[in-house]
């Protein structure tokens, strides 16, 4: 039997998608995996073509050239591409590597999941994004998260960013990979699950607040600067 893997439709069915693929062969994913992959490129390019995380360039500007302000420019550009592959890639295919060694639920059958669960978090980058162009202005904060929140009565960085990982998608994401997994093992302790769920997911979102503290601007200026 075949069934056509149709991505509005299993991203509200999660567990449907997961006895479609135990018990039939898929068709058509190919075609969304490259629509998926296809917007991201596109989000992310517009996001940097309209000015997002795009501050440093400024200084270039005034201080440098015109042709050393549009070789900036594209440089920067081929970066946010090279970025939305790797941050695709990643969310695609690594987080389906993490859920299979952890489940043990076969590699194949996670990555169908995690495009849709991709889809999410490009939606939720795209709503920011729009919000942002209509009032014309940058936060490094999402307005999604406990991140604005925190910053009101907490006054260390890390933890307001670490707080502003946690998102309103981030628990809708648990939700579906949860209800993927328990379809698929439905004989396994299901809390436990969940709860290796809400570990991955905090666990991620420490590595990535501990990220913006990475001096990278510091690290370029000493490989490309001449010396440390």
């Amino acid at each position: 039997m075949f069934f056509e893997y149709r991505f509005w439709h299993y991203l509200t069915r999660p567990d449907e998608l997961a006895s479609n693929l135990q018990n039939s062969t898929m068709r058509n994913f190919t075609q969304r995996l490259v629509i998926v992959l296809l917007l991201g490129i596109v989000l992310f390019s517009l996001r940097n073509i309209w000015g997002m995380n795009t501050e440093t360039l400024t200084s270039i500007m005034v201080s440098m050239t015109t042709t050393d302000y549009i070789l900036a420019r594209f440089a920067s550009l081929a970066g946010a591409i090279i970025w939305s592959l790797l941050y695709i890639g990643f969310h695609i295919f690594g987080v389906a590597l993490i859920l299979s060694g952890i489940t043990k639920i076969p590699y194949r059958r996670l990555v169908p999941l995690q495009v849709l669960i991709t889809g999410i978090l490009l939606m939720e980058k795209a709503v920011i994004f729009i919000v942002f162009a209509i009032k014309g202005v940058t936060v490094n904060l999402s307005f999604l998260s406990f991140g604005p929140l925190a910053a009101t009565i907490m006054e260390n960085w890390y933890l307001i960013l670490f707080l502003n990982q946690l998102t309103i998608t981030s628990a809708l994401i648990i939700s579906l990979q949860y209800r993927f997994i328990k379809q698929i093992r439905p004989e396994e302790n299901r809390r436990a699950y969940l709860w290796m769920l809400v570990g991955l997911h905090t666990a991620m979102a420490l590595i990535t607040a501990s990220v913006a503290f990475i001096p990278f601007t510091s690290i370029l200026n000493s490989i490309f600067g001449g010396g440390f």
